[in-house]
């Protein structure tokens, strides 16, 4: 009897042990104690950095491809790949020979003009109104000339528009000097096949009536009607040339005919209408040089008026401006003779010349290539999804991939381009950083890893950016309490690192445990 009430005790007490651990269990399951069976995160104080990485390539902070500002015939090339350049040095020159004689000629005109205002200044001579009047007989003659002249050129002229138009577009009509002239071939445009036709009848026209007008032309006719027969010339030349440009626009829309065969009518027209266009430009200069003439002997007279009414204080001011007009016409000439060479604008090294003597190059195609002297600089290219991060100043960490990670070199950004560059379709920056100190080892060429600090705040609350839940311009984390219940909190967010951190100015102290995501 006694045992059984000892086996009763027993159970009971049994059974108290286990409710008790399981009431424990449950407590401890909803209190604190029990937040390991829910991932959490803590909030803690730390540094957050923004960095924006790149690669980029280093290049000597001076690179340099040389040209000439104008076209022409190299005629010396004066350095080696390798050779040291100093400041000013002169690289490589073209044909100078054309500009020197223009430059010594107004160099001369320049004493001559200084000779005259010390003559003025001095008084007129009687040898001086000679010399002057024979000037004058001299620049009339001159113009008389050039008047003269004209027929030549309009004959000459003639001769190649009546070439273009009669016999370098010949094998593209039938009947072609009849008033319904046809093409040897289809054109697929109908306005351009009627306009063509129209042009070649109205040029055969205009040839007609000018080799008329030609026959009765002679040199020893007034000045009005020679200078009208040469508008008259430049007139009829514009209309032969929009005719060959209309030939050419029909042999681009054509068919019905072989490829080499439109090749060979392309060929003639080219040919016809550079003779047009040249004997245009005859026209055009004749016609200069007779209004420069004219002005030449309107100031020649008024110069020997001046001198047979004796010098005054506005001859001399007058001649004082040919003095000046004589030294920048000096000045202008050795500026075009300077364009010849191509000079070292800094301290460097050659690193490539592409061109040999003789040689005919044209202006501003690269002819020597030049490095500088001192500091190299690290072109990088920054995804405009960065960019905005990126500023003139900000400093960089940078390692050179033929060190490896453990050689550590500091840069500063030096430059922003303003406009993009599209490499691949994705807009990019150009960005230019500059290295703190020199170095043997940074070589041109390498390629370098680049992190650009954005920004950087120290001893800040900060959580990992992935448990930060975002709704529109809400930010907001899961807290779990104490209690163990979790609540939603609103915070405030500031820098976004970029290793992941992500700086809390407020919503949340130190030691708070946010739930994991």
């Amino acid at each position: 009897m006694e045992r059984k009430k000892k086996n009763k005790k027993r159970k009971y007490l049994i059974g108290g042990v286990v409710a008790v651990v399981v009431i424990i269990g449950v407590a401890w399951a909803f209190s604190g104690s029990g937040q390991g069976s829910v991932d959490t995160v803590k909030v803690e104080r730390g540094d957050v950095e923004s960095i924006v990485s790149v690669t980029g390539q280093v290049v000597p902070s001076k690179n340099i491809d040389l040209a000439f500002e104008k076209s022409g015939r190299v005629e010396r090339i004066r350095v080696e790949v390798g050779d040291e350049a100093y400041a000013g040095e002169v690289l490589a020159q073209l044909d100078t020979s054309e500009l020197a004689a223009q430059v010594a000629q107004a160099r001369a005109n320049l004493r001559i003009q200084e000779v005259k205002l010390k003559e003025l200044e001095e008084g007129t001579r009687a040898e001086e109104i000679a010399v002057k009047r024979a000037e004058l007989e001299k620049a009339k003659q001159d113009l008389e000339n050039y008047y003269k002249g004209i027929v030549s050129i309009l004959n000459d002229a003639y001769g190649k528009a009546d070439d273009a138009v009669r016999t370098k577009t010949d094998e593209m009509f039938l009947n072609d000097d009849s008033t319904t002239p046809r093409l040897t071939f289809t054109v697929t445009d109908s306005q351009i096949e009627t306009d063509v036709i129209s042009k070649r009848v109205s040029s055969g026209l205009i040839l007609k009536d000018w080799r008329e007008s030609l026959k009765n032309l002679d040199q020893n006719d007034a000045r009005e009607d020679l200078a009208g027969a040469l508008d008259k010339g430049k007139e009829n030349l514009e209309n032969i040339r929009d005719f060959m440009a209309t030939a050419l626009d029909a042999t681009n829309n054509y068919a019905g005919v072989s490829a080499d065969t439109i090749a060979s009518y392309k060929a003639s027209i080219y040919t016809g209408r550079s003779n047009v266009n040249t004997s245009y430009t005859s026209l055009s200069a004749q016609e200069q040089n007779i209004a420069s003439q004219e002005v030449l002997v309107e100031r020649t007279d008024r110069e020997l008026d001046l001198k047979l009414a004796g010098n005054t204080p506005e001859q001399i001011s007058a001649q004082e401006a040919q003095v000046e007009q004589a030294r920048a016409n000096l000045r202008y000439y050795e500026s075009q003779l300077a364009k010849l060479y191509v000079r070292s604008p800094f301290e460097g090294t050659v690193t490539k010349v592409v061109v040999d003597p003789g040689e005919i190059v044209s202006a501003n195609d690269p002819v020597v290539t030049l490095i500088g002297s001192g500091t190299f600089e690290i072109e990088s290219f920054i995804a405009e999804s960065d960019i905005a991060k990126v500023e003139v100043g900000d400093t960089a960490t940078v390692t050179l991939d033929a060190y490896g990670r453990g050689e550590v070199f500091t840069a500063q950004v030096t430059h922003i381009d303003l406009s993009e560059t599209l490499l691949e379709g994705v807009a990019t920056y150009k960005t230019r950083l500059s290295f703190d100190t020199e170095d043997e080892r940074i070589l041109p060429g390498l390629t370098a890893d680049v992190d650009i600090l954005h920004d950087r705040k120290e001893a800040v609350l900060y959580l990992p950016t992935r448990n930060i839940a975002v709704e529109g311009e809400r930010r907001f984390v899961t807290v779990l309490t104490e209690s163990g219940e979790t609540l939603e909190r609103d915070i405030e967010t500031g820098l976004r690192g970029s290793d992941g951190r992500t700086e809390i100015i407020s919503g949340l102290q130190q030691g708070d445990r946010v739930v994991a995501e």
